[in-house]
């Protein structure tokens, strides 16, 4: 018969979890209150000012729990414990409040790789200055890892569940409640629920009353065999197939081919875990035969994958993306080489390894950010350098992406010393777009997706507003509407400007939008603009505004972002949102 557990059974197991992790359980809290405080917050500085406290937050989470489990298990003093625990906490956040005041792309692979790397520590924090036994250490990961699954089952329905019943009682019993409220509930289950549970479940590596023993549950087992090593097997046989292919026919991996790899990699690694305890078991043919070719079979796979990553290395040089799976290669081949070399190989040296290696990429001059940005500068002196006067069209598509890369991660103060020209344009733009910077370079900007065969361009805009807030001044204009493809086309007498009745509604046409305000029709020529403007429809620092006048009517059009083609000079619009101005004559 199924019993549940009591109430106050609930609070002894919840004071007993706060007892054992108080720093982990007041930095959980900590980050959720500021979870949900920033989802009301319109200020852009106060919203930054949080997402960073909530980052801080998240890895100070982890890694406090990786010095408890290396404190309660080496008997460490609490005061110590608790000392560690803030001076590295303050290094935490310092690190993280040293990223831009909008966080880019390459400050999001630090944090990615710290939490990476910490979440890593927690696996082995444990065992480090003890005894080393195989069977405990794979038990308390574990039961970590069911753990994460079952709190994660646990938050699904509880949160499900008390949604649906705050959606009955708004539509039972005409309750009100305030728009956020789903958004905030779950920030409490995932964020403070979901963790407690968590914690609650986290074994003890140092109870002699309950010592850690090895449990091989027979469903993990079946999962691994019957499901994850043959998939695994299959995705071996297509890469091994292409493998051969490129070779017969002596031509180059494609690119995404490195990502297969390293997908194909880690899940096979994964399995070689699962089933570690009885992999060398006689019933068990085909895993026993998987673990111990395994790693052999990874050898011509990590050939294929470092020939698909140098070759665009050479060709393109390092990007954050390109550094990351150069790493991950030389992680794999020193996987390879351990546990193919090594007599008694060990599996702590799996996460022992990957730790060590995702925090040196993260600062130093050996760092994804040193390493790429270096690379892109080298590349981009080359081509300055060369003083020519024309490019390529290729080339001017591979300048076009340094020069993209540099200004989006690091801005153009990096630029200005490998040429005089740009310092002049910063005197009259302090903040210059891509094109901008190619044009005074005197080339034209190529996008990513320039094709010159079908002469068909791709152009995307999307207006960046760097003073934070996004207001608009419409004194001398009598209403400000928005023109998109989300929005409604038709406005039906919606409009009361001095007692008099407005309908306004709007179609796509060949040249642009029909804008239709009564029985006035005013074509708007949207494409001609466009094509007027390409330069600019690559910067998104500039503001494009059109001026549309006609007898009865003033407009002013504002782009906020557009997407679509220019084929031989025609326009064909995909997306668009564009902020009206209108005034009446």
């Amino acid at each position: 018969m199924a019993s549940f557990p009591s109430f106050q059974k609930i609070i002894q197991e919840t004071q007993r979890t706060f007892l054992r992790f108080p720093l982990e359980i007041l930095i959980t809290i900590t980050g959720t209150i500021c979870a949900i405080y920033v989802t009301n917050e319109t200020n852009r500085d106060t919203e930054e000012l949080f997402t960073k406290i909530i980052m801080g937050c998240s890895l100070c989470l982890v890694l406090f729990l990786s010095i408890t489990l290396y404190s309660l298990n080496d008997k460490k003093n609490s005061y110590i414990r608790f000392i560690s625990s803030f001076i590295s906490g303050a290094l935490i956040f310092v690190f993280i409040f040293q990223f831009s005041e909008r966080i880019k792309e390459f400050e999001t692979y630090q944090f990615l790789s710290l939490n990476l790397a910490l979440h890593l520590l927690v696996s082995f924090a444990a065992f480090i200055n003890k005894k080393y036994d195989e069977g405990t250490f794979w038990e308390f990961n574990k039961q970590l890892f069911l753990r994460i699954l079952t709190s994660t089952l646990y938050s699904i329905v509880i949160y499900a569940g008390l949604s649906f019943a705050l959606l009955a009682t708004h539509h039972l019993f005409n309750v009100d409640y305030y728009n956020e409220i789903y958004l905030d509930l779950f920030f409490v289950i995932f964020g403070i629920f979901n963790t407690v549970f968590f914690l609650s479940g986290i074994p003890e590596t140092n109870n002699i009353n309950v010592p850690l023993h090895l449990n091989y549950p027979i469903a993990l087992k079946k999962f691994t065999q019957f499901v994850l090593i043959p998939l695994i097997s299959i995705y071996f046989l297509i890469l091994l197939s292409y493998e051969i292919k490129i070779i017969a026919l002596f031509s180059l991996p494609v690119g995404w081919v490195s990502n297969l790899i390293l997908v194909f990699a880690i899940f096979g690694i994964l399995s070689l875990l699962l089933i570690h305890p009885i992999a060398n078991d006689k019933g068990n043919v085909w895993m026993r035969t998987f673990h111990k070719w395994f790693y052999y079979l990874l050898v011509p796979l990590i050939g294929l994958l470092f020939w698909a990553i140098l070759y665009r290395i050479n060709l393109y040089g390092f990007t954050h993306e390109r550094y990351y799976v150069l790493v991950l290669s030389i992680w794999l081949t020193i996987l390879t080489v351990y546990f193919i070399f090594k007599k008694e190989p060990q599996i702590k040296f799996i996460p022992i390894s990957m730790c060590l290696i995702a925090m040196l990429t993260i600062l130093g001059p050996q760092s994804a950010d040193s390493v790429s940005k270096r690379s892109q500068l080298n590349r981009f002196q080359d081509y300055i350098t060369r003083q020519k006067s024309t490019l390529t069209i290729e080339e001017e598509k591979d300048l076009s992406s340094i020069v993209s890369f540099i200004n989006k991660n690091y801005g153009i103060k990096e630029l200005i010393p490998f040429s005089n020209k740009l310092a002049l344009l910063t005197k009259k733009d302090k903040v210059p777009g891509d094109s901008q910077i190619m044009e005074a370079l005197g080339y034209s900007y190529r996008g990513r997706y320039y094709n010159e065969n079908d002469k068909k361009e791709n152009f995307y805009y999307s207006h960046y507003n760097p003073d934070r807030m996004n207001i608009e001044k419409i004194q001398g204009y009598d209403l400000a509407f928005e023109i998109s493809d989300n929005n409604n086309s038709n406005c039906e007498n919606c409009l009361d400007v001095n007692g008099k009745k407005y309908s306004i509604n709007y179609s796509k046409k060949d040249y642009g939008i029909e804008l239709k305000i009564n029985n006035d029709t005013i074509p708007l020529q949207i494409n001609n603009f466009i094509l007027q403007n390409k330069a600019l429809l690559n910067d998104n620092h500039k503001k494009l505004t059109q001026t549309v006048t006609t007898k009865n009517y003033e407009i002013q059009l504002n782009y906020q972002s557009l997407d679509g083609e220019n084929k031989d000079d025609k326009i064909i619009l995909n997306w668009f949102s564009i902020n009206v101005l209108l005034k009446m004559k």
